[in-house]
């Protein structure tokens, strides 16, 4: 048996989770020609984007041959299970009406396509839909600000299906401090009541946007192990969205889970990283943390974006600061993975760098399904 076929059986035979993404996005050539249009009438690029996503969610529920594109898609991509932000696709990213947005098409988009996706409440529903060749999906928020001083919204999210939330985003609010604050305050003591709370649902708590001291707060007060499903190792590369050695221990500690992002500018100072730079976050956070507790949380959000409406978005972010001379862009794509369904390549780079079997299955997708399992049911 040739490497390439080991390689194939090896994606085939594993349970493939990715805890921060929303799988592939297709864009036919009518959203192409409309993008262009609304981007020459000078449209807001992030309210096109809102827009757009609504008509990709109707296209999956109402064209047939858009459809089995996607279907296809989701085949060969090879992952089971992704972890779906509720949020960030709207011109007011992770407000409630963003939220509230978001929650409309994907859900509009299931109830559509029973045949293809379950809505995952448990991790039986992740081994189930394995088991059917189906696709899971779990919710999360990548923010609480919007419940407010209310432990009831939280009650409701969870309602709603949400089993993962990230306490902050990069700012403060009323539970904690994100990563690009000047100042980390630490985790509030309404934030200890919502980590409370949490743990009385069955919620994930994730620190992947907190700040230094707002992570090691949640992770000391947490009675369970939490997650930092998109980050890596601020030793690799210093990133403000990176962790410190001193978290990925205590993590590690708690035996919680950290996904490896895969995000240009962030896991290194090229534009154009490479799976071998990717690797390299995951090798030392293996070396660090143990087989155990490391996976793959790609947050390929927006790497799908067609290039003209990319390019806007990317102008906008350098007037803020974030654009691509300061290592953020949407227009740039990493090296054998510009396109979701070459993730794949991951896989294969995993084996490249000597891993076992056993050991890229745990970093596939088991390491993730033990914490969801020992959390959430």
């Amino acid at each position: 048996m040739n490497n390439n076929q080991k390689i194939k059986n090896l994606v085939d035979s594993s349970i493939i989770i990715d805890s921060l993404s929303h799988g592939p996005i297709l864009w036919s050539q009518d959203l192409i020609d409309l993008t262009n249009e609304k981007l020459s009438q000078e449209i807001d690029p992030w309210k096109i984007v809102q827009e757009l996503i609504l008509l990709v969610a109707k296209k999956i529920v109402n064209d047939d041959s858009y459809y089995q594109q996607y279907k296809q898609a989701w085949q060969e991509c090879k992952v089971d299970c992704v972890s779906w932000t509720i949020g960030p696709i709207h011109k007011k990213p992770y407000t409630f009406d963003g939220i509230f947005h978001n929650l409309a098409f994907l859900i509009y988009i299931i109830d559509h396509h029973p045949e293809l996706f379950v809505k995952v409440l448990k991790t039986k529903d992740i081994t189930d839909a394995v088991k059917q060749g189906k696709k899971g999906i779990i919710m999360n928020l990548q923010n609480l600000e919007p419940i407010g001083r209310d432990l009831n919204m939280l009650e409701l999210f969870h309602m709603l299906g949400i089993r993962i939330a990230q306490l902050t985003l990069n700012t403060k609010n009323q539970i904690g401090t994100g990563c690009l604050a000047r100042r980390d305050r630490g985790l509030t003591q309404f934030g200890k009541e919502v980590i409370d709370k949490m743990e009385e649902l069955g919620m994930i708590v994730d620190i992947s946007h907190c700040g230094p001291q707002t992570s090691l707060d949640a992770i000391q007060y947490s009675g369970n192990p939490i997650m930092a499903t998109h980050t890596s190792s601020k030793t690799v590369h210093d990133h403000p969205r990176a962790k410190s050695d001193e978290i990925l221990k205590a993590i590690a500690d708690k035996k919680g889970y950290i996904g490896v992002f895969f995000i240009q500018g962030f896991i290194s100072k090229s534009l154009h990283p490479t799976i071998e730079e990717w690797l390299n976050h995951v090798d030392y956070l293996v070396n660090l943390m143990g087989i155990d507790c490391v996976g793959i949380g790609t947050d390929f959000f927006g790497s799908d974006l067609p290039v003209p409406l990319a390019r806007k978005i990317d102008q906008n972010l350098s007037k803020l600061g974030m654009g691509p001379d300061q290592g953020g862009s949407f227009e740039l794509k990493p090296e054998k993975f510009s396109s979701y369904m070459e993730f794949p390549n991951l896989i294969k780079g995993l084996a490249s760098r000597g891993y076992s079997e056993q050991e890229i299955k745990k970093l596939a997708g088991e390491n993730f399904m033990r914490v969801f399992k020992t959390v959430v049911g």
